[in-house]
């Protein structure tokens, strides 16, 4: 990829405009090359710094994409500056309806029972004309080799351009770690609590609110006392990780 990236933490991030990303995406399509696609906000981020093997499946990615305000304002305190946020459930949407025309196939992997065929009933309405080539709910344990093979057979089956993965972070990562090399589509991507949130499983926070960078309040407060103590817990891991990030940079230190 031609884009330049940018290390917080020792996790290098993609920085790249929307628009040349998309064009990007098109010509790993059309070329048939081999990609995954990372969308990181602090909670990943904060595992990815502590746990070698979650780092392992970021900087394999061929694009990690700052998904959440933690991120962008963290760059900004180690003296860097994305193009914009990149939040997956956002780019999900743009990618699938900027795919229409083209007759991009795309596959929904992840959720909980019955949520990617919902989704894809849901896309269907919101996209004429796009082409959703399956669906699959894994079960929440770890899938046995045999098991593993008959995924990427039938997502290969399938002959799907785009898989998009919904099994929240970091286990998405690692899996498409591991899956890239076994499946045909050219595009995988790992868009999280999306699934959720565009089946209206979850609830997503108004635009407003995502617009002045206060989603993760938002999710904090209406998910549930798991996402509440899940924030609880990594806001000031987060605040001492990336501030130690911002301190060795300032001080001359890689």
């Amino acid at each position: 990829m031609k884009h330049r990236h940018i290390d917080l933490g020792g996790i290098g991030f993609s920085l790249i405009e929307c628009d040349n990303l998309i064009r990007e995406w098109d010509d790993c399509i059309s070329e048939r090359q081999k990609t995954y696609v990372c969308f990181c906000e602090a909670h990943l981020w904060t595992r990815a710094v502590r746990e070698t093997d979650v780092a392992a499946a970021l900087n394999q990615a061929d694009y990690v994409l700052p998904d959440g305000v933690g991120i962008t304002l963290g760059a900004r305190m180690c003296g860097f500056r994305f193009h914009e946020r990149m939040p997956g459930p956002v780019i999900m949407l743009r990618y699938c309806a900027h795919g229409v025309d083209k007759g991009y196939k795309h596959f929904f992997y992840g959720g909980g029972d019955g949520v990617a065929e919902t989704l894809k009933c849901r896309f269907e309405e919101k996209f004429p004309g796009i082409k959703i080539v399956g669906t699959h709910c894994p079960p929440f344990r770890p899938l046995a080799d045999v098991e593993k093979k008959q995924v990427a057979d039938m997502i290969n089956a399938s002959g799907a351009d785009v898989v998009w993965v919904g099994l929240g972070a970091p286990k998405q990562e690692k899996w498409m770690e591991e899956f890239a090399p076994l499946l045909d589509a050219p595009l995988l991507m790992g868009v999280g609590a999306a699934f959720d949130f565009h089946t209206a499983n979850r609830r997503w926070a108004p635009a407003w609110i995502r617009r002045i960078g206060m989603e993760w309040l938002f999710r904090a407060l209406t998910g549930g006392p798991k996402m509440f103590m899940r924030y609880a817990k990594t806001i000031p891991v987060y605040c001492f990780l990336m501030g130690k990030c911002a301190l060795r940079r300032r001080l001359g230190k890689k």
